[in-house]
């Protein structure tokens, strides 16, 4: 027996909606819950989610029937289809509290296999394990044997994750003997291909290949899912691998191969391609691997596609669950106001009736009402001004989001297929010597620029998103300086640039010493960049009043005038190539500003196109006393050439 095509459920369930009277909101519920359900089968999550609220809505002040537990129940399935888990959790949890859901068994066991597939998508094996069974005693209890048959093979795939094979082969056992005593064959199949995992696991390949075979003959002839299918196969390969006997093996990944384009995902068809590249290169057969390879690193852009599509979505799902949230607070808050407002009202109301008897209460009742609406107004006018804070809020977070993704999309997946194609050509194996060299040394030189991107980016985004806390504490901006120009100096020789450091007296301040050597890190690191070869960089230090002016000079390339007012604006981050091609992401200035702005600077630019350029920023100066002191007896660590920089030094 087919199941019903979710399009045409679909089609069914608008027509029901559409034909349900306006005065019945039960059998509107009812429309609404069933097309909820065939949005999910489609994965349009967010109309599904909008149709089960609406259902929920409709059940209102009937929270105690069974057919309000179902709908929160589908709730808590569409919030976990979207990612969002730990909203699921608490829609299961609240679901299982219903006087519904206390009554009946079949309901408890449904939701203990919800909260155990969850634990499960997050790895808490021990956690799903509980409420697998947990489902298993409710289906006992019913006397639903297939569902208890289902729940005993989850146990058992519990039981596998966490190494205790001995416990899941006794679950696993049991499960398929009532899957064959009620006929299931599809059931029988999984359960054999999972035995097959243990002993595969257990390094017992002949037991593992016997119940691969099995299980692939267990298979319907006819509606078998050919991801299923390709998984046996693919199984039946590694099985048939371990035993050495790699023809077989090629001849099960083969089959599987077009079954996996026809119906599994790109990742799949991936790790699909790797297996069959590792079995070419085993045999010698180097044309074969490289061709399936090269198949294998056209598909990256895919699967990075679809993971980034999974990562995204579930991003935007938290982003969307968070700020309906804050709307209904919102909500809730202008309820809370108008129902003062009926209120205050209904007092002015019963006031003028008294006032027509007695004159006296009249006019107190009038006075009354004033004041009662100059508090309306107060309180009005504070929350509008509490609202409007958080529609600033929740705009700003939304530019951080976009950013955040756009940076994602674009301007790290360049550097991360350069890694990934290097990475390729060097596993081959096949290059010269020379090419060897070069190619590493670009590899190192582009994980150092990907690795400043990512935590420019990390940096910039924790800021903005969640706050950074400041902790000033005394330090010497001399050693801090040195520390910075010792991390760097192998960057500068690279391109031939002298960087100097003209702090040569101990100079105290009190600022962060993290965010100060992200600002001279950052600094130094944009002067390195657009500085050509033989030029110079210096760092030096001005006392201005009671404050250090820490200023970074460079004879680059300087910055043009018509971008200079782009350098620190609220546009999208502004980025531009360096003298020797290098790339960044724009966020370095804007974290430094960010960052001297929490110690209580400044940071300043000038430039001269074609001159260069001077960075200046400002950081409140150590007074002296016991601090000062302290830091001044402490010896000065000496100066540093590149590759002498110690294993603990700050990255």
């Amino acid at each position: 027996m087919t199941s019903p095509d979710p399009a045409e459920s679909l089609r069914v369930a608008q027509y029901v909606l559409r034909r349900v009277p306006a005065a019945e909101p039960a059998q509107a519920a009812a429309a609404h819950t069933r097309l909820a359900t065939a949005l999910l089968d489609l994965q349009r999550f967010e109309e599904a989610s909008q149709h089960c609220r609406q259902a929920l809505r409709s059940y209102r002040g009937r929270e105690a029937t069974a057919a309000y537990a179902q709908v929160l129940q589908l709730l808590g399935r569409i919030q976990f289809a979207q990612g969002d888990t730990g909203q699921a959790r608490q829609t299961f949890l609240r679901t299982m509290q219903l006087p519904a859901n206390r009554t009946s068994l079949a309901g408890q066991a449904r939701l203990h296999e919800h909260l155990g597939d969850l634990y499960a998508s997050q790895a808490a094996w021990a956690q799903a394990l509980r409420s697998y069974a947990q489902a298993y005693a409710a289906w006992r209890r019913v006397g639903n044997a297939r569902s208890a048959a289902v729940a005993l093979h989850a146990i058992g795939r519990m039981h596998y994750e966490q190494r205790h094979f001995s416990q899941a082969l006794y679950y696993l056992r049991l499960s398929t003997q009532q899957a064959q005593a009620l006929g299931d064959s599809a059931g029988t199949s999984h359960l054999l291909l999972s035995m097959g995992d243990v002993y595969l696991a257990v390094n017992n390949d002949e037991l593992a290949h016997g119940y691969y075979s099995r299980a692939l003959k267990q298979l319907p002839r006819h509606h078998t899912p050919p991801q299923l299918l390709a998984t046996v196969y693919q199984a039946l390969a590694a099985a048939s691998d371990s035993q050495g006997n790699s023809a077989a093996a090629q001849r099960y990944l083969l089959r599987a191969l077009p079954l996996v384009r026809q119906g599994g995902s790109a990742v799949q068809l991936g790790e699909l391609y790797r297996t069959l590249t590792r079995l070419y290169r085993r045999q010698g057969n180097d044309a074969a691997a490289f061709t399936v390879l090269s198949r294998y690193v056209a598909l990256q852009d895919s699967i990075a596609a679809e993971e980034r599509a999974v990562q995204v979505e579930e991003l935007r799902a938290r982003y969307e669950a968070e700020k309906k949230e804050r709307e209904i607070v919102l909500l809730t808050k202008d309820r809370v106001i108008q129902a003062a407002t009926l209120r205050r009202q209904a007092l002015i109301r019963n006031g003028l009736i008294a006032g027509t008897v007695l004159l006296l209460m009249a006019v107190v009742a009038l006075v009354r009402s004033r004041a009662g609406h100059r508090r309306i107004n107060r309180l009005l006018e504070r929350k509008n001004a509490s609202i409007n804070r958080q529609k600033q809020e929740l705009d700003r977070l939304n530019r951080t989001k976009d950013t955040l993704f756009s940076v994602i999309s674009h301007d790290l997946r360049s550097p991360l297929s350069s890694l990934y194609s290097l990475l390729s050509l060097l596993n081959l194996g096949k290059l010269p010597a020379e090419r060897l060299a070069a190619h590493s040394e670009r590899l190192t030189r582009t994980l150092e620029t990907t690795l400043r991107l990512l935590d420019n980016l990390l940096n910039w985004a924790a800021s903005q998103m969640q706050g950074t806390t400041v902790r000033p504490e005394p330090l010497r901006l001399d050693a801090v300086v040195e520390e910075c120009r010792c991390l760097l100096l192998g960057d500068a020789e690279r391109k031939h640039i002298e960087l100097s450091n003209l702090l040569t007296e101990p100079t105290y301040a009190r600022a962060d010493l993290n965010m100060t050597r992200l600002v001279l890190r950052n600094l130094l690191s944009n002067a390195i960049k657009f500085t050509p070869s033989g030029g110079t960089i210096s760092v030096g230090v001005v006392r201005q009043g009671d404050m250090w002016c820490v200023r970074v000079c460079d004879s680059g390339v300087g910055i043009a005038s018509e971008d200079q007012f782009r350098i620190f604006g609220d546009l999208e981050p502004h980025s531009t190539l360096g003298t020797a091609n290098e790339k960044g992401i724009g966020l370095g200035l804007r974290l430094c500003k960010d960052f001297v702005q929490r110690n209580g600077g400044r940071l300043t630019f000038e430039s001269v196109p074609g001159q260069g350029s001077t960075f200046c920023f400002t950081l409140a100066a150590l007074q002296p006393g016991p601090a000062a002191e302290a830091l001044a007896a402490e010896p000065f660590r000496p100066r540093r050439r590149a590759g002498q920089w110690p294993q603990n030094a700050p990255r």
